[in-house]
Order: structure tokens, then sequence, then C-alpha cells
């Protein structure tokens, strides 16, 4: 018997700030809601997700465009999900919770100049049974966990024979740099990490917050296990030196709003993983076509094919190429094996990501109930 998604005990709704949200959800949390959140995700549509499209509504800002309205907009996008359970029964371990949500994130492009969020976004989450807003979370710092959390869950089936200290290697150095370096090192043994930034401040920001990781910080369950002390910057201008960051690189993680290749497909070397997660248009590309057709490609959903990086990998008759093996959510449900098939072409893995409202509504129902447990956030009256 499925069972209602919230009780129906009062008529209130609870909010989570940034700070609740940080506090309910530490890494190895954001890879469980994830785990979960992206297995509901199937080629042949058999998984619990619902995701349909999502709405967007276009905004001319005149700071930005003047009258010119025909210029590029600023959009507020509504993105909806909701899971349906496939199994049914009175198990402790049966899967019977209903989860609905709807994010709304909203890109302004003079966020920056105001101090403000570029990409703002927050979660509604409903009672199932009753229709009501049962929480309002808070989803700028969730929204980077959950990307960082499906890297980390791509790279771990990727180098799950890896035992010795890896070199990881992250271009960008915002929250997604920092949550994916803190991901991946949850799932793998990192001992290096380069940073590849536009700007030396910003990275070295990074730098020192990474520093400050204290023994007691790592969770117990994390494959790095102790706090990493080798960490290196390299400015995105200076060629030479990200070549040899890219050469020595085991993971590498791109986190940009680039529209040019950040680096040459050459540079990589066999066995290397990388995760995509900047890019989401047709226009943008982090990585170029040499090293995509080195690698088995994963993605986190069909959409993610239509951006820029993936652009070679159709052929002419909307068939994928070989080298496609599917969505993230069948690797993880076994469907099928990713980096299990290297050869002398095949010499890579990448996993490219452009974000599901799944993903949102899943791990944003995580932060909720361990939230309640807790006490954390904050009941109103409706």
């Amino acid at each position: 018997m499925i069972r209602r998604s919230y009780p129906l005990l009062d008529n209130t709704m609870r909010i989570f700030s940034e700070a609740d949200v940080r506090r309910c959800l530490p890494i190895s949390v954001a890879i469980a809601a994830n785990k979960k959140a992206l297995s509901s995700l199937r080629s042949e549509d058999g998984g619990a997700a619902f995701v349909p499209t999502r709405i967007g509504l276009p905004y001319h800002s005149k700071e930005s465009h003047g009258n010119d309205t025909a210029a590029p907009a600023d959009w507020s996008l509504f993105k909806p999900a909701a899971y349906y359970p496939l199994q049914q029964g009175n198990s402790d371990n049966a899967d019977t919770e209903i989860l609905m949500g709807v994010k709304v994130v909203s890109p302004r492009a003079n966020n920056a100049s105001k101090n403000k969020p570029t990409c703002p976004a927050t979660i509604m989450l409903l009672n199932a049974e009753t229709g009501e807003v049962s929480a309002v979370v808070a989803a700028t710092y969730l929204t980077a966990a959950r990307t960082a959390a499906g890297s980390a869950l791509a790279t771990e089936m990727s180098c799950s024979g890896s035992k010795d200290g890896l070199t990881l290697v992250v271009f960008g150095a915002g929250l997604q740099g920092e949550l994916h370096i803190k991901a991946i090192q949850h799932v793998v043994n990192v001992k290096k990490v380069v940073i590849v930034n536009r700007s030396k401040e910003r990275a070295e920001k990074l730098k020192v917050t990474l520093l400050s990781i204290d023994a007691k910080d790592i969770e117990l369950d994390s494959k790095t296990k102790s706090p990493i002390t080798d960490i290196s910057i390299v400015l995105l201008s200076d060629k030479k030196a990200v070549q040899q960051a890219v050469e020595i690189a085991d993971v590498i993680a791109t986190a940009t709003n680039t529209c040019e290749p950040l680096f040459s497909g050459d540079w990589p070397k066999p066995g290397c993983h990388i995760n995509g997660v900047g890019s989401y248009t047709p226009l943008m590309k982090e990585i170029d076509d040499v090293l995509v057709s080195r690698c088995e490609v994963l993605v986190d959903t069909k959409e993610a094919l239509d951006v820029g990086d993936l652009s070679t990998l159709r052929n002419d008759d909307g068939t994928t190429k070989q080298n496609f093996i599917g969505l993230i959510g069948d690797a993880l449900t076994s469907t099928v094996e990713f980096g299990k098939h290297r050869n002398n072409n095949i010499d890579c893995t990448f996993f490219k990501s452009v974000g599901t409202a799944i993903q949102d509504v899943v791990t944003a129902q995580f932060v909720y109930d361990r939230a309640t447990k807790e006490g954390i956030g904050t009941t109103i009256d409706m």
C-alpha cells in the first residue's frame, strides 16, 4: 500500500533557509538522495520518475537590453517532478513514498552586480494526498550539491577499481567546483587537487576553504580518509600549465559557462574520467569532439544529448554512436555497464549532466526528513 507523503497533522508549512539546507545535506546524504533520484530515470521510461516539460517565462531587463526586445532574455523556469514508487508492499525496505514538487529557478545576468545569486532557486514540496504546499526549500546550495552528487556517482562507477590516491582537476572555483571536490573525494581516494580558474583570487579562496577542512569534518564512510593538503592553482589563461594538469588527471570535473572547449581532447591520459556539468545549451561546450570520441558517454537525461559537448554523438539518422552507453539511471540499476568497455579507441569515460527536477524534489525531501527529525527550519501556519 502506497502511503501519503506527509502526515495530516495540521495546516502548517515548513520553510528551510540556505543555512538550514547546509546543515541537513552533508555530502553522503546528497549522494544517497541522488542515487535514488537518478535511478528513477531510465532510457525505456520504466523508472519511478515523472518529469514534465518545464515552463519558462522570459524577462527582458532594461538594464541589459534597454528597449531591444529581440535581445536574449533572462528566464524564470518552473520545473515540476514527481516520484511514484515502483515497489509496493509492507516491508520495512519497501519504497512507498510518493513525492511531488516544483523547482523555480531564475537566471538573472545582472544579479552579480547587485551582490545577489545569478541563479536563485527555490523548491516547493507538495503533500501528494492533499495537494497542499508542505515545505519551501532554499535551493541554491541544494542545486550545487545534487549536481556534484550525480558526478560522484558516475566517478565511483568509472573508478571503482582505483585504490591509490587519485589526482582530481576541477575547472571552475565557484560553489559547483567546491562541492565537486568534496563529493568526488567522498567516493574515491583523492590525493591531489588542481583548481583551474580564470581568476586567481577566487581559486585562492576555494583553496583556503579546502585547506581549512579538519579530519573530524570528514564523514566516516568517505574514501578519502584525511584532509587533502596537495592543492595547486592554475590559471585558465596559462595553457601550458593547463595541459600539464590535464595530462596527470585521473578525474576531471568541468563547471564553467564556456562556449569553447577548455582543453584539447588529446591531453587526458587513458583511463581518465570526466564529469561535465557547466554547459546546458547547444552553443555551450566544455569538452571537445576529440575527447568525446575517446569516451564511453553517460548522461543524466536525454536532454543532455542536445548540449554542445555531445553535438557529434548523434548519427545522421538520429541514432547515437556506439560509445553512447545510456542514462546514469540505467547504469545505477545495472541495466548497462559503465567504464567496462575501454579499448584502444575508447579509453576514457565522460558523464554529461544538465540536471533534472527529480533530483531537486528527491533531495529536498531528504532535507525535509532530516530537518524534521532534528527540529531544524521554521514552521508557519497557513
